[in-house]
């Protein structure tokens, strides 16, 4: 306001001295008012809608506003409300008058304002519509909605499942974007109401049906077949389960045994060797084939620990793949004039009995103790009989004068020479002048003197050949190999009677035997006793896994030194008596159980590591691994277990480890990390480990 008069004295005085001032006249005036302007002045807005006003101050520095509704500061729901930046939302219903006024007050001057008029109409409705209406879903699945808002300038929609903003654990929950989880079990009722409710006018929704159903029960495999293809391959895949259900058991083998057996390649270097010797276990057609080749070489043994070039391994294996379903007789011959076994077991070059010279008794001593009969003699079923040795040192001495005579193949282009040098082109040539032509005797068997080196090797094979052990010596080594630890003796028996006679007075017929040994009762029978089965090795733990999982070994896999820390480095036994005796029992037990004497607590980490990697990389360039079928379910974890069950266990996954498992999916993160810890926590098991 001006003062009176309207002229005012401004004065400064000086602090050095307080007589030197001087001053100076000022005049005042009133100026222009602030003043307040507002658009639009008028405008009409339905029912639920909004209005942006703006407002201008003149005549000041301070351009704040406050906004009101028929006097009310921001408004409120009966009149409509206004922001601080001058948008107003009018109300749901329509208040009575149906006009209101906004205004813009300057926070400089409260005289100073400005109004707009705002008439309300109630326009057309808002509506929402959902999409799909009505839908059935399996519990733990998902489903998207949709929702369309109409007649409103904000189409923004809240979800709630039964009244339940977002929903719940029992009824499913829903997001922002729509997007529906059924809950994991069925609530009750098994319908539940998906609302959508709009933004912009709280009273307009649209309501959707989600019936809830339990999920299909995953197919299972045929337990039976299953269960076959386990002994009969390196663990079933979809292709081989169909085959076996369409030809049946018999006929799957006669077409196994009649099948080219996949051939045994010579690299360059061990290190390839072992990677093809995992592959073809994994993906070899002929898989009964590899099933037997796999259990002779741990009869048979030679080892790449002394034998350390591919040349003086590869042909051996060969000769196993060849004679898998030949005769044991035959077999035993081509073993003992191999080069490959020649200098495992030192037969090449050993000589008659000399100045610095002598039989070597290494070949002759396991040929009988670990390829053929034994320590001791045994009765029909495999038991031993008390207090009977099946041969002495005293034959073994003799044995070893019979064998006498064989040396390395001449090399070609070489001077054949008494004693050949190391060479595995060939079988062992004969050296007569090298034999022992005594007459011997060994295993209540005479042989005359004068006779060849290959008259007298072969009549000491047949000797060994006919020894009553033979037969229950290979039907329960075969037996433990294939399908069980722990066969009954009746079951040994019965294929020891088969090796002895296959039907048509053929004695060591591997075919019958392998084939007796699969369809035997004891071995079909899918109810069998809590001491069936056998502990898979770790060749057979890896390869069935892979073969389960769809997967693929790569040929020059990177992987076998982990195998070799597992007790099990591919064509590599630490000793003749091959990576774990046949006769070892499971500690503070008296069941036998071979393969655990590698199943330390050392080498079941390393396994559940190795397993571990597989399933965290399951594309690498080593071995790949097919999650797809797992990862389709594994929103669901009901569903994701009970595929598990149905893919590893063929349906027979106990209760407890079901509620095992499911427990420690509740911790799991994501969908992934759930998929690697119900196959890792499978694979691991006691129900995955050991093949029933």
């Amino acid at each position: 306001m001006l003062p009176s008069p309207a002229t005012v004295t401004v004065q400064a005085t000086s602090l050095a001295s307080a007589t030197a001032t001087g001053s100076a006249s000022v005049t005042l005036s009133s100026g222009p008012p602030v003043s307040v302007t507002i658009t639009p002045t008028s405008s009409a807005v339905s029912l639920g809608g909004t209005r942006q006003f703006a407002a201008t101050v003149a005549n000041s520095t301070n351009m704040a506003v406050n906004w009101t509704v028929n006097g009310l500061s921001g408004g409120n729901s009966t009149v409509g409300t206004i922001s601080a930046t001058g948008l107003y939302a009018a109300p749901a219903a329509l208040p009575t008058p149906s006009t209101v006024t906004v205004r813009a007050t300057s926070v400089a001057s409260t005289s100073a304002f400005a109004d707009a008029t705002v008439t309300l109409s109630a326009g057309p409705p808002v509506t929402v519509s959902v999409s799909p209406a009505t839908v059935t879903i399996s519990t733990g699945n998902t489903q998207a909605f949709t929702a369309t808002v109409t007649n409103a300038p904000n189409s923004a929609v809240t979800w709630s499942v039964n009244g339940i903003a977002g929903g719940n654990a029992t009824v499913g929950t829903i997001g922002s974007s729509g997007i529906y989880t059924a809950p994991a079990a069925r609530p009750t009722p098994s319908v539940v109401t998906i609302t959508a409710t709009s933004v912009a006018s709280a009273g307009a929704q649209a309501a959707a049906s989600v019936t809830i159903q339990a999920p299909a029960p995953v197919a299972l495999p045929n337990l039976s077949h299953a269960r076959f293809l386990e002994q009969a391959a390196f663990g079933p895949t979809a292709s081989d389960l169909q085959q076996v259900g369409q030809l049946g058991y018999s006929a799957w083998i006669d077409q196994q045994l009649a099948m080219a057996e996949t051939p045994f390649n010579v690299p360059a270097d061990m290190a390839t060797a072992r990677a093809n010797w995992l592959w073809r276990l994994a993906h070899s057609p002929d898989q009964l084939r590899q099933r037997v080749v796999a259990a002779l070489a741990k009869i048979i043994v030679i080892s790449g620990n002394k034998n350390i070039y591919p040349n003086e391994i590869l042909p051996y294996y060969q000769t196993l793949s060849r004679n898998a379903f030949g005769n044991y007789r035959q077999l035993l011959a081509e073993i003992t004039i191999s080069p490959q076994m020649g200098k495992y077991l030192d037969l090449a070059n050993s000589m008659k009995p000399g100045v610095g010279s002598g039989a070597n008794e290494n070949y002759p001593r396991e040929l009988l103790q670990l390829f053929s009969i034994g320590l001791n003699k045994l009765n029909p079923d495999g038991t031993l009989v008390p207090n009977s040795p099946s041969y002495t040192q005293a034959d073994v001495a003799q044995l070893a004068r019979s064998l006498t005579g064989w040396t390395y193949p001449t090399a070609p282009g070489a001077t054949p020479r008494a004693n050949n040098w190391e060479d595995f082109s060939a079988n062992m040539e004969p050296r007569e002048n090298n034999h022992d032509t005594t007459a011997k005797s060994f295993l209540g068997c005479s042989i005359p003197a004068g006779l060849t080196v290959a008259v007298e090797t072969n009549r000491a094979l047949d000797c060994i050949f006919a020894h009553q052990n033979l037969g229950p010596f290979i039907a329960l080594r075969l037996i433990r190999d294939l399908v069980t630890s722990n066969p009954s003796g009746a079951y040994v028996a019965r294929i020891a009677a088969v090796f002895n006679d296959n039907g048509q007075g053929v004695r060591g017929d591997l075919k019958a035997v392998v084939k007796a040994i699969l369809l035997d009762p004891e071995a079909r029978n899918d109810t069998a006793p809590v001491d069936s089965g056998r502990l898979k090795d770790p060749h057979y733990h890896f390869v069935s896994f892979v073969r389960h999982m769809n997967g693929q070994v790569n040929p020059a896999i990177q992987l076998s030194y982990l195998f070799d820390q597992m007790g099990q480095m591919p064509m590599t036994p630490p000793s003749v008596f091959a990576f774990y005796s046949v006769l070892y029992r499971i500690p503070h037990s008296s069941l036998s159980g071979p393969e655990f004497q590698i199943y330390s607590p050392t080498e079941s980490v390393l396994r559940a590591n190795l397993f571990y990697s597989m399933l965290t990389n399951p594309g690498n360039s080593d071995v790949s691994i097919d999650l797809t079928p797992y990862q389709a379910v594994a929103g669901n974890p009901t569903a994701l277990i009970d595929t598990v069950d149905a893919k590893l266990l063929y349906g027979r996954m106990p209760a407890t480890m079901k509620q095992s498992i499911a427990k420690a999916l509740a911790t799991a993160a994501d969908n992934n990390q759930r998929v690697v810890t119900a196959l890792y926590l499978t694979v691991l098991s006691g129900q995955y480990a050991v093949q029933y």
